[in-house]
Formats: structure tokens, sequence, C-alpha cells
């Protein structure tokens, strides 16, 4: 990306914040004040901006071929990790519950996403040092107990348009530890559409949400399948798709090919004059003084 690029790109991102400044306040407010639920519904309400915002204004669509409905409470989305992208597709493509994310540590110094990576209930893990890793899962698992949802990508990195890579030991840990639903998810075309020109261009994003799995009374004897039971699923459809895999796929894979059920297009572009239209149904809990 050069420099003609990275002024209009940072302008943008700039622009998409005043929208949401009511909600970091509430966001904030709530947290300060310990109510859960509230903070949860605002940061949701942020994400259901955000995702789309960027999505619309790059014109980039958003295809999600699946219609399940998630659990209520906490969840864990394990997803494989195809590009930056995936972090407002999410954003675009699962609007009926707040998340964060599990982070490199790295994404909490970027300027301007930093705040708000942390503020949607984020843990930054610091793949280098186990000791920190140990304590910002137990973070994890308390987020979790409390009925926020996280996703996390258990490949460690991007994969850049090149298949699933193995999955990390442990990544579904803090699932198994609280009893918490795991929601498998598989997407597509993330990289290409943001990162593999050097610029965001117009293309196709494919999301497909799994029926959760419960963990809590999980006999021992599944656990320890469960990781490879769920990278399955993922890659099942992702070579549904054509994408393949980085390594061969394993015996016994399973998950649901369903058909295309549901596809969600962005609206056109909006205006700055038109934010407030955009915003409509996002009032939120009602704020207090």
């Amino acid at each position: 990306m050069n420099i003609f690029q990275t002024i209009p790109f940072v302008a943008f991102i700039l622009s998409t914040l005043p929208p949401i400044e009511k909600h970091r306040r509430e966001i904030d407010r709530a947290r300060a004040e310990g109510r859960d639920a509230d903070e949860q519904e605002w940061i949701r309400l942020a994400e259901n901006f955000w995702g789309p915002r960027l999505f619309n204004h790059w014109g980039v669509r958003l295809e999600r071929t699946d219609d399940t409905e998630l659990p209520p409470g906490g969840v864990l989305f394990v997803s494989n990790h195809d590009g930056y992208g995936d972090i407002p597709g999410f954003m675009h493509a699962i609007r009926d519950k707040q998340f964060g994310f599990v982070a490199k540590e790295e994404l909490a110094k970027l300027p301007i996403f930093a705040k708000w990576i942390v503020r949607i209930r984020s843990i930054m893990l610091l793949r280098d040092d186990p000791r920190i890793a140990v304590k910002v899962f137990a973070e994890g698992e308390d987020m979790l107990k409390r009925g926020f949802s996280l996703v996390i990508f258990p490949e460690g990195t991007r994969a850049k348009g090149q298949g699933l890579r193995p999955f990390a030991k442990g990544s579904l840990r803090m699932a198994l530890r609280t009893g918490t639903p795991i929601v498998p998810v598989a997407t597509q075309g993330s990289w290409e559409c943001f990162e593999g020109s050097g610029y965001p261009h117009p293309g196709l994003v494919r999301f497909h949400v799994f029926p959760h799995i419960e963990t809590a009374g999980l006999a021992k004897s599944e656990e320890g399948a469960l990781s490879e039971r769920v990278e399955a699923i993922i890659r099942a459809k992702l070579e549904e798709w054509g994408q393949g895999s980085e390594q061969e796929p394993g015996q016994g894979q399973e998950g649901p090919t369903q058909e295309p059920r549901q596809i969600q297009e962005p609206a056109q572009e909006q205006e700055p004059a038109q934010e407030q239209e955009l915003m409509q149904g996002q009032e939120g809990p009602e704020p207090r003084d």
C-alpha cells in the first residue's frame, strides 16, 4: 500500500469512529459499573455498525451460507484465519452476539485500532511467553463464564488464501474448562479482498456458521479429539468451496455441507449525512446518567 492509498485508507477508518462515540462512552461506563449485560449489548451494536461499514465502503459482499441459531450466553467461535479482513467479516456476519478476539499482542499496538480491539473484550496473547499466555487464557475463561463471547483462530496466523493450517494444541481449552459451547466457523475470501492486492477492493467473502458443540459434561475420551473434530468440520467446508488445505485431510472428516440458505447483501455506501439513518435500531440499553 503506497502513500496515495494509505492516506485515504486512514482517513476512512477515522471517519468510522465518530458514529460509535456514544457506544464507546456506554461500553466504558458499563464496564466501570460492572454491568456485563449492558456492556455486551453496546459492544454488539458497535460491531454491527463497524463491520458492515468497512465492507460497504470497499464494495466487498458478504455471503453467509447457513441459518444457524446461536445458543444463549457466551460461546467460543473457532474459525480458520484467512486474513485481517476476518475481523470486520465476523462483525458483519455475526449480528446477534457480542464477541472479542483472541489476538496477537502486536494488534494492541496499532494506532486507532488498538483501543477498540481491547474495548470489545479481546484478550491479547504474547505467544513467546508461556507464563503470560496462562494468565491471558485465565482472563478469557473469566470472560466466557460472565457471558462474553470470544473468537479464536487456532491456526495462530493468517493462511493468506492458502487453505487451512494445523490447529495449535490447547486452542479449545478455555471452552472445555468453562463448559462453554464451541461454534465452528469457516470463512473464505478476506485475504483476497482486503490484502491480496495491497489495498481493499470489491469481492466476495463467505462465512458459514456451524451448529454449536456442547462441551459441558463432555467425556474425557472425547475432549482429546475435539480439536481434530472441529478442524475437520472447517476443512470440509473450505474444500467444498474449493480452497483446499495445506495438509492432507484427516480421516473421518465430518460436519454439515449445507447448500447456501441465506445471503447477506451489504447496503450501499452511506454518505456522512446519512449516518443517523444507518444507525437506526442501534439505540442499545438506556444510557445511565
